[in-house]
């Protein structure tokens, strides 16, 4: 990154973040889940052309991660080249998969590109429970597989558990994971209502929690990272924030999602997030889509709700800066003293294991 893109960023409060769902085809049957439902009829991917002129366009719009998910990505036969633009445009590449399709020579293909993440999904604390869950016999020794071979890549896989009635006992679940050959961990958080296009929640009794119980996953969640064999990438002062909301207390750290983080379907129209019914445009458009910044606090979806604890000092310096461009000296000093700075920071650095 050049001294001109870096002095860019800051002015921009940091990296965007936009998650492409590339297609709406899964080939597993999770109960939590509503892609299975979709009828082979309907199964549909992204057009490629399309997608490349929007990835394009993402740089323009600034933003520097992409994440790569489905449905299953690995099921879009235009995956590959999709991830080797984004390394072409230094756009920081996130996929995630459920790993069946994973084979040591799609590892090496993979290799060269680069990846950021790679993100497995993990349901339950059994091999047993899992393959069940996701349809999918002999999935997880398929994983523990290909773990070393990924390792040897370069890439450290992390994984990825919702939080669902499967899971039990999350002491369990961590060296359960540890057994497979995994190092890090994420919760996701569980949905069973979304109003956008994306499929991946359910109303079902797994993941059909009280705000109460939600409250209790959470502080488990807290106190286990000070004993887990793995390290548990979500920070605590996230899941804190998301029980004072459960808990009907004030949010400190409204949800960016509009603002730096957007969501991309399969027939490329972006949203600010999961959870909206409204579309913002086309994605070959999103360098001219108008931000959205109206302090939402409506879900609790890991993926916006996390990054936005994270970025919410980068956004303040670059309020802070815009006001002392303006000179209004004291408002930008006070914006930049905030204390909720300092405790994003604290986040961040909690963060950097997601590096």
């Amino acid at each position: 990154m050049t001294l001109k893109e870096l002095v860019h960023l800051v002015l921009q409060g940091g990296p965007g973040f936009c998650q492409i769902a590339v297609t709406n085809a899964c080939n597993a049957r999770c109960r939590f889940c509503s892609f299975p439902q979709v009828p082979s009829g309907e199964r549909v991917g992204a057009d490629r052309d399309r997608l490349f002129r929007g990835l394009h366009a993402l740089k323009k719009a600034g933003v520097q991660y992409l994440s790569i998910t489905g449905g299953e990505p690995l099921l879009y036969p235009h995956l590959l080249p999709t991830l080797a633009l984004g390394r072409e445009l230094d756009l920081e590449m996130i996929l995630c998969t459920n790993g069946i399709l994973l084979t040591p020579a799609l590892i090496q293909k993979l290799k060269p590109l680069d990846l950021h993440t790679f993100i497995i999904s993990l349901d339950a604390p059994s091999a047993r429970e899992h393959d069940e869950h996701r349809g999918l016999p002999g999935l997880t020794s398929h994983i523990r597989e290909m773990i070393p071979l990924l390792r040897q890549t370069g890439l450290d896989p992390v994984a990825s558990v919702t939080l669902s009635r499967m899971v039990g006992d999350l002491p369990k679940m961590m060296h359960f994971l540890k057994d497979l050959g995994f190092r890090r961990v994420t919760f996701s958080y569980p949905l069973n209502r979304l109003n956008s296009s994306y499929l991946g929640f359910a109303d079902h009794y797994s993941v059909d929690f009280t705000p109460q119980e939600l409250d209790q996953w959470f502080t488990q969640i807290k106190e286990l990272k000070e004993s887990s064999p793995l390290c548990i990438l979500n920070p605590r002062l996230g899941l804190t924030e998301l029980q004072r909301q459960l808990r009907g207390q004030q949010v400190r750290f409204p949800c960016l999602a509009g603002y730096k983080y957007f969501f991309v379907d399969w027939n490329l129209q972006v949203s600010r997030c999961h959870f909206v019914s409204e579309t913002l445009g086309p994605l070959e458009q999103i360098h001219q889509i108008p931000l959205v910044r109206d302090n939402c606090t409506a879900c609790t979806i890991d993926c916006y709700r996390d990054p936005s604890v994270f970025q919410y000092v980068a956004v303040s310096l670059a309020d802070s800066l815009k006001a002392w461009q303006e000179r209004k000296w004291l408002k930008g000093l006070g914006t930049l003293l905030h204390p909720y700075n300092f405790l994003s920071l604290s986040a961040m650095l909690e963060g950097r294991h997601w590096l």
